[in-house]
């Protein structure tokens, strides 16, 4: 685990096996009031009219770059001339626990790009922020459905107690899933130009593919999970 000094820290690290032996580490800061300084040559790709997302609010005259595009910039130097199928080790560490994993590479990135995304200062991935503090790797999707449903329902509740809109039908999460798929298809098209290999744009698809099933029939897929969810209890 991370020590007291470090509570808003989380580290990834990556041990390739290939013949390289390669390891990379991340130092992700959780902190609420972190800022993600741009660097002073913002490289083309990560400057907000490239490729810009159709989701995103923003205006190049307000902002000059992409923040989630920055959040992932150490990921794509990384990691942009390997392929997906590499093996791994990847070590998880937060404040409560530490999590190790032996998978392909491109499953190691998705969970590292997940953190880095929800983390960055996008007004889309926004809402998703609210898991950074309870962040676990690896999630399967229904994992990640009982995470992100049960991270906007304590949302709602705080909204009704302080007086505020509430969403208890969830139709503003129906709404969120739309534009993480659309954001998906976009994020890709402005990072391909810059990778060598396929892991990292194959991690994007891989996270945000979620969001896109989701996105189609949210209602089904709680009907079809709601055995598993609730485990028989009523």
């Amino acid at each position: 685990m991370v020590s007291s000094e470090s509570a808003n820290l989380i580290l990834y690290e990556f041990n390739l096996s290939g013949g390289t032996k390669e390891r990379v580490v991340f130092e992700i800061d959780i902190s609420p009031e972190k800022v993600i300084e741009p660097p002073e040559a913002i490289p083309e790709w990560a400057q907000l009219g490239f490729n810009k997302c159709r989701v995103c609010t923003l205006n190049s005259s307000d902002c000059a770059h992409c923040s989630m595009a920055l959040s992932v910039e150490q990921v794509v130097a990384a990691f942009g001339k390997n392929i997906s199928t590499e093996r791994v080790e990847v070590t998880v560490t937060t404040q409560q626990r530490t999590f190790k994993r032996e998978c392909d590479l491109q499953t190691g990135i998705g969970s590292l790009l997940g953190l880095l995304m929800a983390n960055s200062r996008c007004e889309v991935m926004k809402p998703l922020r609210m898991l950074v503090n309870f962040h676990i790797p690896f999630c399967n999707t229904q994992e990640l459905l009982r995470r992100i449903v049960g991270a906007y329902l304590t949302q709602q509740y705080y909204n009704f107690k302080n007086g505020l809109e509430t969403d208890w039908e969830m139709e503003k999460l129906k709404s969120l899933f739309e534009k993480l798929a659309t954001l998906n298809q976009d994020f890709v098209k402005r990072i391909q130009g810059t990778l060598e290999k396929d892991a990292v744009s194959n991690a994007i698809l891989g996270f945000f593919a979620s969001s896109s099933m989701m996105a189609a029939d949210f209602e089904a897929i709680m009907l079809k999970n709601e055995s598993y969810m609730l485990n028989g209890v009523r």
